[in-house]
């Protein structure tokens, strides 16, 4: 008995040596480059914040430079943005109602109905029977229209009209976009400060479908050139002018604009409170995009007559060629925050020190809970521990290779990447494990030498 005594005060000591070091661990930290009191100079926050300034410019024009480019160059995503118009309810009842009124009005569906009643009644009919006919004109009349708006109403709601939109949007690219670059084309003018598109082929195609159910009446029609507005606004030859200069420098925009980013970093006196600074100006500069969008939004709904388009329709094409624009800028903003987060809680003062000294406790606090009910990763962890700088660039670096291998990153994309890496992270900080010292080496001495 005498000989396991000192064995398990030895196990004990080495329990109370590995717990101690691993609570007194340093903190974990992203290495960033150190702030150096010797970067004094009274231009470097002038230039820092010039630099800033600028890229807080290029940053919501690089998101519409590229929206320019790819609605314009890439007929995928064109017709990605223009499809779900087909199945827009707002967007289908202004077809609708469009259509439906070239029809009957060239039809002049109540005058032939009164020349018809009027025809029947000089037969000779009874005069009760000719007063009834001419009593039933009206709704004859209203019936017509009615069977005619039902027939355009089954066509536009019809997966058929949703595959012809996307196929004929897929078709005719080049034409469609005429709409962004001012250039008529066969289905697409642009006339008047006004951007119109051709209605014709959808009219012949609702002719045709009357005609097969036995309404030959409007066979009679000639070609019908009718017009779908979907803008109209005095200054579109300068919003034209604006999309072909932007698109022209859609890759130059981006680069110019990190650049400038890394040019405040580089002169900034303090690179960390720099680099938060200029994330969160990119972060900004993206709130004040979305903000634009929803000024020029009012804008584009005033430039368009009503009896042209309806405001909820109009407002649906708007909100559908823009949300390119507002998932790009939203996930922009997710990593600007995300950055502008990192380069504060490395900070060596103040809250950030605290924030990562509590979460250290926490961490430990777990792993320690973790111990009393018997889980230990062994030398697992300890390899967790000797590694975790490179795991941890490791996992960063993935993050932002597959951020940037995305086409399209949207905000949510970005947000589900960072909490991703953050719970690779925060499991590789509970798992690992430092070393367990030597219980001789660690043991303090019980009293003071002797002599």
């Amino acid at each position: 008995m005498a000989d396991e005594e000192p064995s398990e005060v030895d196990e004990l000591r080495a329990e109370v040596a590995r717990l101690r070091a691993e609570v007194n661990a340093p903190p974990p930290t992203v290495e960033i480059p150190a702030d150096t009191s010797s970067r004094t100079g009274w231009w470097r926050p002038v230039v820092a914040t010039v630099l800033i300034v600028l890229m807080a410019v290029l940053a919501p024009l690089s998101v519409v430079a590229r929206w320019a480019h790819d609605t314009v160059s890439d007929t995928d995503r064109y017709v990605e943005i223009v499809g779900p118009l087909a199945s827009d309810p707002a967007v289908q009842a202004a077809v609708i109602d469009r259509i439906t009124t070239e029809i009957t009005t060239r039809l002049q569906v109540q005058s032939v109905t009164k020349e018809a009643v009027d025809a029947l009644a000089e037969r000779g009919l009874p005069p009760l029977a000719a007063t009834s006919l001419q009593a039933l004109s009206g709704p004859l009349a209203e019936a017509i229209n009615g069977f005619v708006e039902e027939q355009v109403t089954t066509l536009v709601e019809s997966d058929q009209f949703q595959q012809a939109w996307e196929e004929a949007n897929r078709q005719a690219h080049t034409q469609m976009v005429a709409v962004l670059t001012g250039k008529d084309t066969d289905t697409v003018e642009v006339s008047d400060n006004a951007v119109s598109i051709n209605l014709a082929t959808l009219i012949d195609t609702v002719k045709q479908r009357l005609v097969d159910r036995g309404f030959t009446l409007v066979e009679r029609l000639p070609q019908v050139d009718a017009t779908f507005t979907i803008f109209q606004s005095d200054d579109i030859t300068k919003a034209q002018t604006a999309f072909r200069l932007l698109d022209a420098v859609n890759t130059w925009l981006p680069i110019l604009a990190l650049l400038c980013l890394a040019g405040a970093v580089a002169v900034g006196r303090s690179r960390r409170r720099t680099l938060v600074a200029g994330a969160l100006a990119l972060a900004l500069s993206m709130l004040l995009l979305g903000a634009g969008l929803n000024a020029s939004r009012e804008i584009y709904l005033n430039a368009v007559p009503t009896d042209q388009l309806p405001t909820d329709a109009a407002g649906a094409i708007y909100d559908q060629l823009v949300s390119f624009i507002r998932l790009n800028l939203r996930a922009v903003m997710v990593v600007a925050l995300a950055v502008a987060f990192v380069a504060w809680v490395t900070g060596p003062v103040g809250a950030p020190v605290a924030l990562r000294r509590g979460t250290a406790r926490a961490i430990g606090a777990v792993r320690s809970g973790g111990d009393r009910v018997g889980i230990d990763t062994g030398r697992f962890g300890i390899a967790l521990h000797a590694y975790k700088t490179p795991i941890r660039i490791g996992v960063l670096g993935v993050a932002l290779l597959l951020y940037v291998m995305r086409d399209h990153p949207t905000g949510g994309f970005a947000l589900v990447l960072l909490l991703v890496a953050a719970l690779i992270l925060l499991l590789v900080e509970l798992l690992s494990r430092p070393p367990v010292p030597e219980a001789g080496a660690t043991a303090a001495p019980a009293g003071p030498p002797a002599s």
